[in-house]
């Protein structure tokens, strides 16, 4: 895939927070912080698989504090259906798009100046331990040590060298099986890097990428992070000041501009509207009704 990188200067910016809460929610889905009740996750395959697809972004779980308002977002722009406790406050929802679950929310209270509400993304690594491991060693932060989670594998809640957030995971029963994406599923994850070729180095490291790169705007790189001929994500230079590195993931969708129509109604806004001079208007980029960022991407284009 291509980067959309230009154009995206006249973007609204889009604020990431801070990283302490996170350690917060990930303890508290253990039963170990302020919930009395241990939240029950799903595994990230239905069926067993027994397959591993180190470098493959497997899972991803949305941050939040408007649990009604997004669920009416995302349903009414995707489809998605939800599972879990008819709660506003509910601890953890399930997304299950066609019966099959496809991501998670978790519910979050926690109230500071910058909008902490943000898509998770997940990373299959070959050993949880040993990338944690390399992660300290280049300078990156471990924000929840290694565990178990029932159901789901073992984790760990980290950023690397230059703060983008995610988590990685030896899934207990193997990853999903590479697929061409459906519609209103996961397609793409993209780090906005503040330095894209230590950032291209560190993963290569960290999951055994090899990566093709290729040049997208004057001098700028778009860097395609692959495991065998599999591509797997990309990496491009941050094109917004003052917004930390980060994961953003991408849904694929048949018509972008459609949909982008529908955002403000439903509480959300349209950051990048689609445009013939990116990618032939393939691509938006949107925020969700609390200040979460998604791709949204027409493939192919």
């Amino acid at each position: 895939m291509n980067s959309i990188l230009k154009g995206w200067k006249s973007a609204a910016i889009v604020k990431y927070p801070g990283s302490g809460f996170i350690l917060f929610i990930f303890t508290m889905m253990l039963g170990m912080g302020c919930s009395a009740k241990k939240i029950v996750v799903p595994p990230v395959s239905e069926t067993p698989t027994n397959i591993y697809h180190q470098g493959k972004f497997v899972w991803h779980d949305l941050l939040t504090d408007k649990l009604p308002q997004v669920k009416t977002f995302y349903s009414e722009l995707f489809g998605w259906e939800f599972e879990g406790e008819n709660n506003p406050k509910a601890p953890y929802t399930l997304i299950k798009l066609n019966g099959e679950p496809i991501g998670g929310i978790v519910y979050t209270d926690l109230k500071k100046e910058v909008n902490e509400s943000q898509w998770l993304s997940y990373l299959s690594v070959a050993d949880v331990d040993s990338a944690v491991q390399l992660i300290v060693e280049n300078g990156g932060t471990v924000y929840r040590k290694p565990w178990n989670l029932e159901n789901r594998g073992r984790m760990a809640v980290v950023s690397d060298p230059q703060g983008a957030l995610f988590v990685l995971i030896k899934t207990t029963a193997g990853d999903p099986p590479d697929r061409e994406p459906g519609m209103n599923m996961w397609l793409w994850n993209e780090l906005f890097a503040s330095n894209d070729e230590a950032a291209v180095k560190f993963y290569e490291d960290l999951v055994g990428y090899t990566h093709e790169s290729q040049a997208v705007r004057d001098t700028a790189q778009y860097h395609v992070m692959k495991t065998g001929e599999t591509a797997r994500a990309g990496i491009i230079l941050n094109p917004f000041e003052g917004v930390r590195p980060n994961w953003l993931p991408y849904l694929r969708v048949e018509d972008p501009a459609k949909l982008a129509e529908k955002v403000e109604a439903l509480g959300g806004k349209v950051a990048l509207a689609p445009r013939e001079d990116i990618r032939k208007g393939s691509v938006a980029l949107i925020i969700d009704p609390s200040g979460a960022a998604v791709a949204i991407q027409r493939w192919p284009f």
